[in-house]
């Protein structure tokens, strides 16, 4: 775990400063310069680019983690190992944007049927709930560099991966990016540019992300970029690409999971909806952000610890991820409940904020703790033998969610999309951890899991009735600070996680050593 603390605890730091950013854009600059609509659909993009990306990379991502530590070599050509992947994610995007253009009636045919939806489910009387054109139809073709944009960022990323240069990207996406899109929306606030030019300099900034990662790539000097034409005969290109193809399906599967209720709100219910349900969703991403952060170390360390047979370090590492993930993420969850008032108090948007919708955060926030709870589950099974288990599974559990989706959301809208995400994040979770016990007699579970509960509660009821500070943002530095503090000593007293316990002793130790 020594690669992984080193550089788990700075993503994290890095994480949680991007955390702030997006809060800030989310809850104070989005809802000032952007509609409801606007934002749904700057949020459908995204999601629409991600599974865009994910399609045409065919699996390259993947192939990178699991088939470098095989192809690594001294003289920095690793057999043309990066050559040969660079060039198989060119020849799937070009591919996927084919099908893309060739493909934009039937696409856009869904998303021009919203009004006959919305109609149908008689849920609203605005006339403006529905545009006369939708976003999409507009902004069609805007996706095609967006999606090669993320797709190169998603290839250059998992590039620092391999090599444990992560911290970099971190910032890149979670911190820089968010940044630029803070300034382009004051600049929206003072009148300066309009939505046309917001979308414009999103895809831009992806770019410039992607470029950024590219020279700190070729600073490493850790690829050469030298070529012979006997390097690529060592690549064993029909297994590789046999595996990428997989987890390519089961990756844009996997996602389309966490994407499928935009996607399908947007085009049953229109952009207005998709945007309400969006901004919880955003909210409660925040719980996630502790498994993005050691996501990003431990792909490689499970790959590298498959090729050596070395079980018992997956085993430890599946165990102390999936405990400090629910640690943090509960802490989280509590953190945005008991600040619900003033969050209200901050947006004072009421197409945003109607308290009605917070329920939408309860359930989507769920979803969120089951799956960082899980750990590294699909990770551990997408990196061994076994990585056509995950295909099929995602495969069938798209099947359970977009029925699902289609029979709740004509009645239930956003609450029919956040009911099914949350149905679905337990049916994965279940079955992949049940397998990884039966199989490989893994499994990351223990009576502490289920003390994190108990804290969780203790540290909802101290942050709850809390004396509430009239003004507001002193009564979430107070009041969270309060419900941290109990949560924290009540985890430490606890010994929760012996990782985070050591890491606070010794920062209390260089405190201590400082002051005297």
């Amino acid at each position: 775990m020594g690669i992984v603390k080193a550089q788990a605890y700075k993503n994290t730091i890095v994480s949680y400063a991007g955390m702030v950013i997006a809060y800030v854009n989310t809850v104070l600059l989005f809802t000032k310069c952007l509609s409801i609509s606007e934002y749904g659909f700057y949020t459908l993009i995204t999601s629409i680019s991600v599974l865009y990306s994910l399609a045409a990379s065919m699996g390259v991502p993947s192939i990178l983690a699991k088939y470098f530590p095989a192809y690594r070599t001294d003289d920095k050509k690793h057999s043309g190992f990066m050559h040969w992947s660079a060039g198989l994610a060119l020849v799937g995007f070009a591919i996927a944007s084919i099908l893309f253009v060739a493909f934009k009636p039937v696409i856009l045919s869904y998303f021009n049927d919203t009004a006959h939806h919305i109609a149908q489910a008689g849920k609203f009387k605005k006339p403006d709930a529905v545009r006369d054109t939708p976003y999409l139809v507009e902004y069609y073709y805007y996706l095609i560099p967006l999606s090669f944009f993320v797709l190169a960022f998603n290839y250059l990323e998992m590039t620092g991966r391999i090599i444990y240069q992560t911290i970099y990207s971190n910032f890149l996406q979670n911190v820089l990016l968010r940044l630029i899109t803070s300034v382009v929306l004051l600049m929206m606030i003072a009148g300066w540019v309009n939505f046309d030019t917001f979308v414009l300099v999103y895809i831009g900034s992806n770019g410039l992300i992607s470029l950024l990662q590219l020279i700190s790539i070729i600073a490493t000097k850790n690829f050469s970029y030298k070529l012979d034409s006997t390097t690529l005969i060592t690549v064993n290109k029909r297994e590789i690409l046999g595996f990428g193809l997989f987890t390519m399906v089961s990756s844009s599967i996997y996602v389309l999971l966490q994407k499928v209720d935009s996607l399908m709100l947007s085009a049953m219910a229109g952009d207005g909806v998709q945007g309400v349900y969006s901004w919880y969703f955003n909210i409660a991403i925040v719980i996630s952000v502790p498994a993005q952060a050691l996501s990003r170390t431990t792909y490689a360390i499970v790959a590298d610890a498959w090729k050596a047979n070395n079980r018992q370090n997956i085993i430890e590492v599946y165990y102390k991820t999936s405990i400090i993930q629910m640690l943090i993420g509960c802490l989280l969850f509590i953190g945005i409940i008991i600040n619900r008032e003033n969050l209200y108090a901050i947006v004072q948007t009421p197409e945003y904020v109607d308290p009605k919708y917070f329920d939408l955060f309860l359930v989507i926030g769920l979803g969120f703790l089951v799956d960082i709870t899980g750990g590294l589950n699909t990770y551990i099974i997408t990196t061994s033998h076994k990585y056509r288990l995950i295909t099929a599974l995602t495969i069938f559990a798209a099947i359970f969610c977009i029925g699902l989706n289609y029979m709740l959301i004509p009645k239930y809208l956003g609450m029919g999309a956040a009911i099914a995400y949350l149905l679905t994040t337990v049916f994965i979770n279940l079955c992949t951890w049940f397998y990884l016990k039966l199989r490989f007699k893994m499994q990351p579970f223990s009576y502490k899991h289920l003390l994190v509960v108990f804290i969780a509660i203790a540290g909802w009821a101290v942050g709850k009735y809390f004396w509430r500070i009239p003004n507001v943002f002193l009564d979430i530095a107070v009041r969270s600070g309060v419900t941290t503090l109990c949560y924290g000593l009540l985890a430490y007293y606890c010994q929760i996680s012996i990782d985070i316990n050591d890491k606070v002793d010794a920062t209390l130790k260089k405190m201590l050593a400082f002051i005297r």
